[in-house]
């Protein structure tokens, strides 16, 4: 769990992020700035909305940024920039609207049903509600604002 002070550096470092990767096209999907083994990393993930994420692309960023996000962060770390993968995390409603009819996991703040953790499919988002389709009877209505965590679910073709 970040803490408010993580809070503000990823502030700030999206900040610097963003401008660059709007020059180039691209777009941010999550900054985590966290401790790890010892160590202390700052993980950008990236996307291209029209295509893949290059090792180019990631190189190109990390060079226009690490010396002003150096700045920010006394203690030493590890910048690394990537795609989010094919499990990539669903941070923003405009995610949910774009990845609809993909299976995503959800975990919740609270729970529903007495459940906080679920895996469906994405049926439709309405105003700020997701509709999260369990299965072919039950459909979940989950509000924006209760979603802890959530990304997509790639599931592997059966031979």
């Amino acid at each position: 769990m970040a803490n408010s002070s993580n809070e503000v550096i990823i502030e700030k470092i999206e900040k610097i992020v963003v401008p660059v990767l709007n020059e180039m096209n691209l777009s941010l999907v999550d900054i985590e700035y966290m401790q790890d083994g010892g160590y202390w990393y700052v993980r950008i993930y990236v996307e291209d909305l029209n295509g893949d994420i290059t090792l180019e692309h990631c190189a190109t960023i990390s060079n226009k940024i690490e010396d002003d996000v150096d700045k920010l962060i006394d203690k030493k770390f590890f910048l690394e920039v990537s795609s989010p993968g094919i499990e990539r995390p669903l941070k923003k409603i405009e995610d949910f609207i774009r990845f609809k009819g993909e299976k995503a996991k959800v975990s919740l703040k609270h729970k529903i049903d007495d459940n906080k953790n679920f895996e469906g499919i994405i049926n439709d988002c309405k105003e700020n509600i997701i509709l999260l389709e369990l299965d072919e009877e039950k459909i979940l209505e989950i509000p924006f604002s209760e979603i802890r965590k959530a990304n997509l679910v790639y599931e592997f073709d059966e031979f």
